[in-house]
Order: structure tokens, then C-alpha cells, then sequence
């Protein structure tokens, strides 16, 4: 079944010339690309200036959390019907400082109500209390069905391929069955592009942290922005040289570039949650690679756990899409389907940065004021 929904606004040639350019090489700056359209710089940042207006155009860094002393959580909770102990983990998620992402579910594939959330945890005393407590409500009294996994891979995709400038079009049926399962003969030599692979081997700095933060919002952080985040944060600035060391050197190394967009005909979530009886399912690697295949999707995984997160228009056959997922991945895995309307809490590591800080070793805080 093709799916084909129209947006209010409608983007222009021009525009979404750029933002293929972009999609392909999101770091590409605008000198650059007014060189590749054949345009003024002016012309390029006057496009820029609209689309970051009106759709919330933002260059992102996925970035290894790892290298910066910090561990994604990720996982999801199920209950059969309306429940008062799942509403009650939702409500700690919600009040949890480090918890970036908490989904409702509007509907699911196990008729139930179901709850998505991922938190950003220092590799400190903190990620073992993190997980104690997730593990207080798997328990009596409680005995809340809950997955959670660290990441060891997160990837991000946008395929503006499938979008005209108003209107997405694209095959949730059995052509999206046949593009991914003959990739997954390919699993192991398919290109893992947009992914990146979590480590544990840096301790936590609140420099590094903060030019992370940065980075993760905003790809193209400037030195003088980054003294200024330091500056809020008092921590004494490094010279503007020495910032955009290292700032290139967080670019080059643990991060890759994504281009984001907001407002363009993708209103509903999909998120599709997979349980594994084996790690490092070929599964989970087919959807790293093959995920561009959707409009909007960002795929992260943990040794038996899997999230295909979902952008999609409102319109979307979420059923078939689990019946086909299912089908994929046989008999060996556990699979779950819902769909929501927003997000509750939806934060990046940027807002998390002063509250990890206060809670780090007097000498890890670098130079302070």
C-alpha cells in the first residue's frame, strides 16, 4: 500500500534542492553548498534562514556517549490493560533528571498500554542506581513487564527521496517486505552509514561534556558559543584556538553529522520494539542499514533489544507494518508495535549537562571559576 499524505506548507525547489545536498552531506557548510547549487552564499544562507524558521532545520551530531563517560539506557514497559503501577513508572521516568525520552503508547500491537523511554547515565555510581530502581518495579509488589538494554549503536535517517516538497510517498506493504529481507543476505557486508557505535572507555569530564552537549545540538557549534556554554556553567573558558581544536577533533572522531527536520507531514510515531533470543541479531543490523528505507527513522540497539524509531505520516498502516517485521524476524524474536501522538519528554543531552556536573567529583569539574 503506497502512502501519500500532504503538508500545509509546501517547500520550494530551491529549498529542497539544499536540503538534499544536505541530507547527503550533512556537513557540508553553506559556502559549499552554494559552490554545488551554483548560488551567492547570501542566496544560500537566505534558504538557510527560512528553512531553520519554518521547519526547524538544525545540523545534529549522533555522537558516542561512551567517549564522554556516559551510557544510553534504553528499553520499554507493557501492562495487559489500564495501569495504575505503569502510570506510576511513567511518573518516575517524567520526574527522573536523567531520563531524555518518555513515549506514550496511543494504541498497540498487545492491546495493552505501553511506555518507551531512554535515559543518558554517567558510567558513575548513578547508571547502577538507575538500574536498581528499574529493577524495584519489575518486582513485588509491582511485577512490571520492562526491557532495558545499554545502547551499543544508535543511527539516525532522513530520506528526502520520498518527499516532492509537500507530499511523502512510499510502500509500507509487501515491497518493504522484499527490500529488507533480501538485505539480509547482505547483513554482513551491508554499509553501516549514519551509525554510531557506543563505547565505555572515557572517564567523565565536564569539558568534554559540555563541547559533547554542544556538538549533539548543533553540529556547527561555534569557539565563541562554546566559551559562552562554558561560561554558564563557570568553567573557565579555554583560548578561542584551543576551543576549535577541540571542537574539530569531537567532529572527526566520536560524532557523525544528521540534518533534522520538524513540521513536514510526519505527525505520528511509530515505534517498533524487538526482543531477541540471541545478541547481535541480524535483524538489528538490517535495520541499521536499511532504515533509510522509511521517511524519518532512528534505530538503536543493545545486545538483545531493538528500537525502530519512527516519523511517519498519520496515515500509516501500522499493522501491516508489524505483521511484515514480524515476518522478518521469525520465530527467534519478540515484537511489539505502538503508535503515540508526542512525545512526554523529548530532551537532548544539553539540558542535562548542569545537573550531571553538580553531581560529579569537586576534581573532575575542570577549571573552575
Amino acid at each position: 500500500m503506497g502512502i501519500l499524505l500532504t503538508i500545509s506548507k509546501h517547500l520550494g525547489r530551491s529549498e529542497l534542492r539544499l536540503l538534499n545536498k544536505l541530507a547527503i552531506t550533512p556537513s557540508m557548510r553553506q559556502s559549499t553548498l552554494a559552490q554545488e547549487l551554483g548560488v551567492t552564499r547570501s542566496a544560500v544562507n537566505q534558504l538557510w534562514t527560512k528553512l531553520e524558521r519554518d521547519y526547524d532545520l538544525a545540523i545534529r551530531g549522533n555522537i558516542d556517549y561512551g567517549q564522554f563517560g556516559l551510557q544510553l539506557l534504553f528499553g520499554w514497559a507493557q501492562a495487559s490493560g489500564i495501569s495504575d503501577i505503569l502510570t506510576k513508572f511513567s511518573r518516575w521516568l517524567k520526574s527522573n533528571s536523567l531520563v531524555t525520552r518518555l513515549t506514550k503508547s496511543m494504541m498497540s500491537s498487545t492491546l495493552g498500554e505501553m511506555v518507551y523511554f531512554e535515559a543518558i547515565v554517567p558510567l558513575d555510581d548513578r547508571y547502577s542506581w538507575f538500574c536498581k530502581q528499574v529493577e524495584r518495579f519489575r518486582k513485588r509488589p509491582y511485577n512490571l513487564k520492562i526491557e532495558m538494554a545499554d545502547a551499543l549503536s544508535i543511527s539516525q535517517h532522513l530520506n528526502l527521496a520520498l518527499f516532492n516538497g509537500s507530499s511523502w510517498s512510499f510502500s509500507n506493504d509487501f515491497r518493504l517486505l522484499a527490500t529488507i529481507d533480501a538485505a539480509k543476505g547482505y547483513v554482513d557486508v551491508l554499509p553501516s552509514v549514519g551509525t554510531v557505535a557506543q563505547s565505555k572507555v572515557a572517564t567523565l569530564s565536564a569539558e568534554n561534556l559540555v563541547t559533547a552537549a554542544a556538538i549533539e545540538s548543533n553540529y556547527y557549534v561555534s569557539a565563541t558559543e562554546l566559551a559562552q556554554n562554558y561560561a554558564n556553567l563557570n568553567i573557565v573558558s579555554r583560548a578561542g584556538r584551543t576551543l576549535r581544536r577541540k571542537i574539530a577533533k569531537v567532529r572527526k572522531t566520536v560524532t557523525l553529522p544528521y540534518m533534522d527536520l520538524k513540521d513536514i507531514g510526519l505527525p505520528q510515531k511509530l515505534l517498533v520494539c524487538i526482543k531477541t533470543e540471541s545478541a547481535n541479531s541480524p535483524l538489528s543490523r538490517v535495520l541499521h542499514a536499511q532504515a533509510s528505507t522509511f521517511p524519518k527513522a532512528r534505530v538503536i540497539s543493545g545486545s538483545l533489544l531493538t528500537i525502530l524509531d519512527l516519523e511517519a505520516p498519520r496515515t500509516i498502516d501500522w499493522l501491516t507494518m508489524t505483521q511484515i517485521l514480524t515476518n522478518l524476524a521469525g520465530n527467534t524474536s519478540e515484537i511489539c508495535t505502538f503508535i503515540a501522538d508526542r512525545n512526554d519528554i523529548e530532551t537532548r543531552l544539553e539540558s542535562m549537562v548542569s545537573t550531571i556536573i553538580s553531581r560529579m567529583p569537586s576534581g573532575d569539574h575542570d577549571s573552575r571559576r
